[in-house]
């Protein structure tokens, strides 16, 4: 009897469907060159900063191999970065403090494991090194200490390269590589202060110059309608991969483009692979309805560029964070003299950021404030170094409740009184003599530059912090803000959304050299998924913890939190972990594979 070969294995059916779908796709798009049918690789809804540092690094990785990626703003764009440098314009207080590997991931535009070869044009210098050699003001600060502090207790917490191993693993350095900052490398420092303007025009501009890939910059777009194979036909199957995603946009700005009546036109691609990064208020995310989960903090941040003075020697490169009851307040430098001071030329201006973290009464009354007044009240809060351990015990317990105990209990009122007392001296004398321990020429307490002025409008906004259920669906995945938003005060937002771009680009790159469809099927979104929400949730959680730990007044919790903090700065292997990981060389969690 004839008997039938066996069925090939789902992965060979797999590459052959893929196989066929790609022909197919190619000739679709063969067929007609009208924009309602152009299809895409990979479709990134959002410009901003994590959006365009995909497509960046999605362009990079692909080597030239035609990788066929869109990109979609809302806004008209940047303007080009070279604007920045004609001056005129201040530092704006929108800023972010990036680890050294989030600013290495968009120098070389590479995921982890990347080759540094994979630039269209090696000679031509990525965006950190373009915003650094801006003239006469680099637009990036780095900061090469950072010195932490508490408002109610003597501790701090102070961090600088030298707790940078030099064993620790960095994903994003190549031998003989050269990185960008021409005269701090990014082993010598623990971030960099960015403002998000020149920040996106310098990732704009690399993308318009890069003939790794084909790329639009669709600018003006507001996404109409989104159809995504979960909502269509289902995820897909080894034997059948879940059809392209169809999205329409429409141009929101008068354009030749607009049709005969007058209306803008309706423009509709298709792709495989959507990529919402169009941030904490995502269409994409709302559109295709994916569940997410958050709560506020009850707090709200206010922010501003302001001078400092440069008697005491300025910032110092150093990053300055001091928590409060009602939140932290943080005092971050921002631009780099990059020129050459002229003789009789007047003192160099410096500048920073102020980011205060507090109630929303009290955040409405900053912002009502005279410059004056506003001034007075910054320059008291981060004027005002350690302060003494406080009492342990409840001051109504020592004073009141055990020199006064009833009855049969009143004789031993004098000795629990002393002995509460004694307690709290010498528990009090361990915490302030240990951090006093740990001041020394190399790392002593400095207090920060007195503020002068204030050079830009107070901006307000609240704090909440909120994730996707899953950050994907079929043929569709959700980075940065679109995926996940955290209290400000770890300084950890945009570099948990490179983060998703480092994991992303690397599994679509995986896919790729694999010859497999990364929206084929669940498997490399899946890895992705896993991957980013431990990570981002150990973050999370981590950050809800100190909040915690701060607001609360409860006495013997103060004294714990403020022993705590001071333990970790003595202990020298962890803090050289924590600076690892704030600085971007090691996860919160351990990696996936």
């Amino acid at each position: 009897l004839h008997r039938s070969p066996p069925p090939p294995a789902p992965a060979t059916l797999y590459y052959a469907v893929r196989l066929v779908s790609s022909a197919k796709a190619a000739c679709a798009s063969t067929r007609s060159s009208s924009e309602e049918d152009k299809h895409y690789d990979v479709l990134i809804v959002g410009g901003g900063a994590v959006g365009s540092a995909l497509a960046s690094c999605l362009l990079r990785s692909s080597g030239g191999s035609g990788l066929r990626i869109g990109v979609l703003e809302f806004s008209k764009g940047p303007r080009p970065l070279s604007a920045f440098a004609a001056g005129g314009d201040l530092p704006n207080a929108r800023a972010y403090a990036l680890s050294p590997a989030s600013l290495q991931l968009i120098n070389n535009g590479r995921p982890h494991g990347g080759d540094s070869s994979s630039r269209s044009d090696s000679s031509r210098p990525g965006p950190i090194e373009s915003l650094s050699s801006l003239s006469p003001y680099a637009r990036i600060s780095p900061y090469l200490a950072m010195q932490i502090w508490e408002s109610d207790g003597p501790a701090t917490l102070h961090f600088d390269a030298a707790d940078l191993s030099t064993d620790a693993i960095d994903p994003y350095k190549t031998e003989g590589s050269d990185d960008g900052l021409s005269e701090t490398s990014y082993n010598d420092m623990l971030g960099a202060v960015v403002e998000d303007g020149p920040l996106v025009s310098a990732l704009w501009d690399d993308m318009r110059s890069d003939e790794a890939g084909d790329i639009d910059l669709i600018t003006n777009a507001a996404v109409k309608s989104i159809v995504a194979p979960s909502t269509a036909t289902g995820s897909g199957t080894a034997l059948a991969p879940p059809p392209p995603v169809s999205l329409t946009y429409q141009i929101h700005s008068p354009t030749p483009d607009a049709s005969a009546d007058g209306h803008p036109q309706t423009t509709r691609v298709t792709a495989d692979l959507l990529v919402g990064a169009d941030g904490a208020n995502s269409a994409v995310r709302r559109m295709l309805g994916m569940p997410v989960t958050g709560s506020g903090y009850g707090r709200r941040a206010v922010t501003c560029t302001v001078r400092v003075d440069r008697g005491r020697g300025g910032m110092r490169n150093t990053a300055y964070q001091r928590f409060m009851k009602n939140g932290p307040m943080a005092l971050l430098p921002v631009w780099s003299f990059n020129g050459t001071k002229q003789d009789g030329e007047d003192e160099l201006e410096e500048y920073a950021n102020i980011v205060w973290s507090t109630t929303p009464i009290h955040a409405t009354h900053l912002q009502s404030l005279s410059e004056k007044e506003f001034l007075a009240a910054m320059n008291d809060v981060m004027q005002s170094g350690p302060a003494s351990t406080q009492s342990i015990f409840p001051r109504e317990l020592t004073d009141n409740i055990l020199p006064n105990l009833p009855g049969p209990l009143a004789p031993l009122s004098a000795p629990l009184t002393g002995f509460a007392k004694g307690i709290d001296q010498v528990v009090r004398g361990a915490n302030d003599g240990l951090t006093m321990s740990r001041w020394s020429e190399s790392k002593p307490f400095q207090l920060p530059p007195l503020i002068t002025s204030v050079v830009g409008p107070r901006l307000a906004f609240d704090l909440s912090t909120s994730q996707a259920q899953s950050y994907v669906a079929p043929r569709v995945a959700l980075v940065g803000d679109s995926a996940h938003t955290v209290h400000p005060m770890a300084g950890q937002g945009l570099n948990l959304g490179l983060g998703d771009v480092e994991c992303l680009a690397r599994h679509y790159q995986t896919a790729q050299e694999s010859g497999m469809d990364v929206g084929g099927t669940m498997h490399f979104l899946n890895q992705y998924n896993t991957e980013r929400r431990a990570e981002v949730s150990a973050v999370l959680g981590g950050i809800h913890a100190l909040h915690g730990m701060f607001a609360t007044a409860f006495e013997p919790a103060v004294y714990v939190r403020s022993l705590g903090m001071n333990l970790v700065n003595a202990l020298g292997p962890v803090r050289r972990h924590l600076a690892e990981v704030a600085a971007g060389r090691r996860g919160v969690t351990p990696k996936h594979m």
